[in-house]
């Protein structure tokens, strides 16, 4: 969704939809799970800010999607998932 533009005023129903089985106590997701659906809202969140539709979320939504990534790579036996998160982000932060 996030990848087409034209699909952008999708997202708030997108974003619902995660919203909702992220927070199914019925069925609670494992740390990579949560970390996957955190990410997910928050590109919802921003596609549907720069849809422009009508009411907008908080306009720093975005400013988190990095340091989720990351850790998410961090928490991922998925080596795909790890390379394709870490070219998304131009590489793996600088060791402190």
């Amino acid at each position: 969704m996030a990848e087409t533009e034209e699909r952008w005023p999708q997202a708030r129903e997108v974003f619902d939809r995660l919203r909702r089985r992220s927070l199914d106590q019925d069925s609670p997701l494992n740390e990579e799970q949560a970390l996957l659906f955190t990410l997910a809202e928050l590109v919802a969140k921003v596609a549907h800010n720069a849809a422009g539709v009508r009411p907008p979320f908080d306009h720093d939504s975005g400013w988190r999607i990095g340091l989720i990534a990351y850790r998410l790579i961090s928490v991922t036996d998925d080596p795909q998932l790890q390379a394709e998160l870490t070219t998304a982000l131009g590489g793996q932060p600088e060791a402190a």
